[in-house]
């Protein structure tokens, strides 16, 4: 199977007939040439006479590549606009070397080879050409709708968390639509947090590099100006040499504010061009019906978003699986679950129970460092008391920690070895405090529950009791939710209902298997 191929198409309407094979046969990266059908033949004089008619009239017609390959969630799409923009370029350029070039039309190998040897820039020694024959379709309207005029300095800004088609659509359109200059505005981590499952979205750093990628690679005759953005109006505001900018069509609200702003800065108005959203089929309730990193994010539930380190110093079998979460995240009903599926579990809260009973080694420190006031009436160390005599001071938590956590961490594992040999092969780890206290280490893979705070406090005040205030208290004395997912493997949200938590599990139980057993 390839790495890289490239589609020569003539008629985007071809496509649909032609990816059954292609997506059989490319792995990663899927680059596609469109060339227009005005071009006069597919030899030496391949870009003699081409572009015809100006290149925002094909504007549709990427659009349409791009729609229709929406379903190739796995293969890494990019539709080449440098020719179509310029009647003069001689040369494909890509990032990636191509392996595997395919034709929409029937060429002899000779004219095949011939293409990839005087226009493919990047291609491997034995790289290979298909010619895919498909019966002659209707050509798609090209008429532009849009504005049609090419500007020096383009803008625009978003999210851009894995890179999907949407945004290869809306940059695409800037790129169309430029001569020069293109800024591309990624908003940055402090914006993000109303979003849904943010904590997922990749680093602004990450997202900035691979937006530049996709740019570079589709068009490297351009300027990018690729920056951070740290309000809706980004360099929009105060920049006098920006002429337009892109949108979606969820975001034309923004693109009037921008222009009130800069009305009101003495800046000239710039042109809006507004890109409508492409739809996408719902696979769960939970979802939207358009493609987003919402969607992307929501999809990520449940698999394994980080592959696991290698842990030599801890045996192979059983597999242990470190559970952990803040409170009120719903691992344990996370836990209780994955128990069903055929998981054995080692609940280290009951292990931290057990060793607070009187008659254990830890029972006598716990007098001898912390006082006989710990002690209830019924002779059991009162964890209530316990706990706010270390809540607000960091040495007595840390004499605390250092005393339990090890004899917990040890009793884990004598009860991970005892479920193996009942015939467990995969034990469950449940612990709040797998992070902090390093056993996560002894651990193959952790898997972490998160859950929104504003959920999080109201879980607390309905199972607790507690005030907003003590809510908010008790969450910030755990991990946060960046800390999770950047140590997990898997993670979930129990946010949802019932049914959307069985199917996370049941995807990670499923996966897991699949991984442990190849």
């Amino acid at each position: 199977m390839a790495k890289t191929g490239m589609l020569i198409i003539t008629n985007p309407s071809k496509l649909n007939k032609l990816i059954p094979r292609i997506r059989n046969e490319v792995k990663n990266t899927l680059y596609v040439q469109f060339f227009p059908p005005k071009r006069p033949g597919i030899n030496n004089g391949i870009f003699a006479n081409f572009n015809l008619t100006p290149p925002l009239m094909y504007s549709k017609s990427v659009k349409n590549l791009y729609k229709s390959t929406n379903d190739l969630k796995k293969l890494d799409v990019r539709v080449l606009l440098s020719a179509v923009k310029d009647p003069t370029v001689s040369k494909i350029n890509t990032r990636q070397p191509v392996e595997i070039v395919y034709f929409d039309q029937v060429l002899n190998d000779d004219e095949m080879k011939g293409f990839i040897t005087s226009c493919i820039e990047n291609k491997t020694k034995n790289c290979r050409t298909i010619a895919l024959c498909e019966p002659e379709c209707e050509q798609l309207d090209e008429t532009c709708t849009d504005a049609c005029e090419i500007f020096n300095s383009v803008v625009l800004g978003g999210t851009f968390d894995r890179l999907h088609n949407g945004h290869k659509i809306l940059l695409s359109e800037a790129v169309l639509r430029c001569k020069k200059t293109l800024t591309v505005g990624v908003t940055d981590t402090d914006m993000l947090k109303t979003k849904k499952l943010w904590e997922l979205i990749q680093p602004c750093s990450l997202r900035m590099d691979r937006v530049r990628d996709f740019l570079e690679d589709i068009d490297p005759n351009l300027e990018y100006n690729i920056i951070p953005i740290n309000d809706m109006f980004g360099p929009t505001k105060d920049d006098p040499t920006f002429e337009m900018i892109v949108v979606s069509s969820e975001t034309v609200g923004g693109g009037k504010k921008v222009n009130e702003l800069r009305v009101s800065n003495g800046l000239k108005a710039l042109q809006v061009l507004s890109v409508e959203l492409i739809p996408d089929i719902k696979l769960d309730e939970e979802e939207e019906d358009k493609i987003s990193s919402s969607n992307d994010r929501l999809r990520l539930l449940g698999t394994l978003i980080t592959q696991p380190e290698p842990r030599p110093h801890i045996p192979s079998q059983p597999y242990v699986i470190g559970l952990t979460g803040g409170i009120a995240s719903g691992k344990s009903s996370v836990c209780g679950r994955l128990k069903l599926l055929g998981a054995g579990t080692v609940d280290c809260d009951k292990i931290a129970h057990e060793l607070y009973l009187p008659g254990t080694p830890i029972y006598s420190q716990l007098i001898e460092i912390f006082g006989s006031t710990i002690i209830g009436d019924d002779g059991i160390v009162n964890r209530k008391v316990l706990g706010q005599m270390v809540f607000n001071d960091k040495t007595l938590l840390e004499k605390l920690n250092n005393l339990l956590w090890p004899s917990i961490l040890e009793r884990s594992k004598q009860l991970s070895i005892e479920l193996f040999k009942k015939g467990y092969n995969v034990v469950i780890l449940e612990a709040a405090i797998l992070i902090p206290a390093g056993w996560h280490e002894h651990c193959h893979e952790v898997w972490s529950c998160i859950i929104p705070q504003e959920e999080a406090i109201k879980r607390l005040i309905n199972r607790n009791g507690l005030s907003v205030e003590e809510a908010t208290s008790r969450l910030h004395s755990q991990p946060s939710n960046v800390l999770l997912v950047n140590n997990a493997n898997v993670v979930f949200c129990t946010l949802w209902r019932p049914e959307y938590t069985q199917k996370q599990v049941e995807k990670a139980w499923k996966e897991l298997h699949e991984r442990i057993s190849s």
